[in-house]
């Protein structure tokens, strides 16, 4: 072999050794960016799963309160109507505390005080909103729960 082919045998295979070097960096680096990416994609899928849950949670939470609310619902309706029927009556248990200094013929024992119409209907009022904010109080603490869990 002459001196020139020896040369650029020599000249060729350094460029294959630097070629080669290069595309193995090149395969490293992109190596590791994978592994950094899957890492990432996989914290985001465990998020979502994670965030999914409490979708689920929230929406079974809703769907206990919306039924116990209208089961409320229901429930004040029907004895609202059947106070303004006449089927039932609302009475207010009351106690009537005795005053230390003598007073003409009053008793201090409990009774029971029947109200009106408009008056049992007004109570039932109150009563159906103290419900609401009841059920409304335990969806958001349940809320609270939820999220503050996650």
């Amino acid at each position: 072999m002459s001196w020139k082919v020896q040369i650029y045998s020599l000249i060729g295979i350094a460029l294959i050794g630097f070629i080669c070097n290069y595309l193995i960096d090149d395969n490293i680096e992109l190596r590791n960016e994978n592994q950094s990416l899957t890492s990432q994609l996989s914290k985001q899928a465990d998020l979502i799963t994670n965030q999914q849950e409490r979708i689920q949670h929230l929406a079974e939470l809703d769907n206990i309160n919306t039924q116990e609310l209208a089961h409320a619902k229901t429930e004040i309706d029907t004895l609202r109507a059947d106070v303004a029927a006449g089927r039932r009556k609302l009475r207010i248990q009351a106690t009537c505390p005795v005053r230390e200094t003598p007073s003409s013929g009053s008793v201090g024992d409990a009774t029971t005080v029947e109200l009106p119409g408009e008056t049992g209907s007004t109570v039932l009022d109150i009563r159906e909103g103290i419900i609401n904010d009841r059920a409304k109080l335990k969806y958001l603490q349940g809320y609270v729960k939820t999220e503050c869990r996650g």
